[in-house]
């Protein structure tokens, strides 16, 4: 299934943000499969588009996530603020810039997933199912301080360890800790609710999960499955589908495409334009977010609206009056 792909095919990028529990961007291998979903009629479509990749077309959730640059502007903002207000209450906590998600020329630039795995022929030739370079892993976060009982109250808002925030009020260096601490007042600004849900909204992710495993299963995505696992057949390759091909472990065993992989995945190219398999799953895959979209048309508006209203802050906080900022 396609909700638990490997890192360097479908970039479902979980966006680590300092303040640790406070962003609704949860990593796709963190997920699993257990994204709510519901029996639905499967949608018609429209003429169906003779494609390759998909990775420069919409899709109708696209405008209800956050888009990479955005949840790096939101994450860039969560950490700053955080950081600017511990130093209020006297204490350094690290604001290490977030870095930006590793991501080849083969995704897509509206969404932070590309939902139907590789699609370039020429990067699957070189790179097989790895990312582009290879896996040349990542650099190593700077590590947590050790938190005193003063410096978790200023974050959280409670001294006590074992609660995950507190109502605040505390008097440290002169300064009142805000409702839910230093993370609080982050999220406050931010999202308007110091217990609101930085990143994508719940009911989009669910939706973006739902409708992605809606359209993998749907019978004109299956149809199009078979011919091409008979094509791979014919090149000496056995999977039922191309999610198997792109998620088999073998892959995740070196830093570097093996032959063996090379030959998989271009045969997978190869055999993916013949069934035109992109092009049938893409428009399956927007019908159901179409429809999904239809379904729950008044909360998807105050989705669009909370995530403008995201950006925004994030932004003014990125750019605003420091002296304001540092308050």
């Amino acid at each position: 299934m396609l909700s638990r792909p490997r890192r360097s095919t479908v970039l479902l990028v979980a966006l680590p943000l300092l303040l640790v529990g406070c962003t609704g961007a949860v990593a796709d291998s963190e997920r699993g499969t257990d994204a709510p979903t519901r029996v639905v009629v499967p949608p018609p479509v429209s003429a169906t588009p003779v494609l390759d990749s998909a990775n420069n077309l919409p899709l109708p959730l696209d405008s209800y996530l956050f888009n990479p640059e955005q949840m790096f502007t939101v994450e860039k903002a969560q950490a700053r603020l955080g950081a600017r207000c511990m130093a209020r209450f006297g204490f350094s906590y690290p604001h290490s810039a977030p870095l930006q998600p590793r991501r080849g020329s083969d995704a897509p630039t509206t969404r932070r997933d590309g939902r139907y795995g590789p699609q370039n022929a020429t990067v699957m030739a070189k790179w097989g199912y790895h990312l582009e370079g290879g896996d040349v892993g990542t650099s190593s976060a700077p590590p947590r301080p050790q938190l005193s009982q003063q410096m978790t109250a200023a974050l959280r808002g409670s001294s006590d360890m074992t609660q995950k925030f507190g109502p605040g009020g505390q008097v440290i260096n002169g300064r009142t800790v805000p409702n839910h601490g230093c993370v609080g007042e982050t999220v406050k600004e931010l999202t308007g609710a110091v217990d609101g849900r930085v990143g994508d909204a719940q009911l989009a992710e669910d939706l973006k999960f739902g409708t992605l495993l809606n359209s993998q299963h749907d019978v004109r995505t299956r149809t199009v499955f078979a011919q091409w696992s008979q094509c791979m057949k014919g090149s000496g390759f056995s999977y039922p589908d191309p999610v198997a091909a792109m998620g088999d472990k073998k892959w995740s065993d070196t830093p570097m495409p093996t032959p063996h992989e090379i030959q998989v995945a271009t045969a997978d190219a190869k055999c993916r334009h013949k069934a035109n398999l992109v092009g049938v799953w893409y428009i399956v895959d927007f019908a159901y977010q179409k429809q999904a979209i239809a379904e729950n048309a008044a909360a998807m508006a105050q989705i669009k609206t909370a995530l403008q209203a995201q950006v925004k802050a994030a932004t003014a906080a990125l750019n605003g009056d420091p002296l304001r900022q540092e308050r």
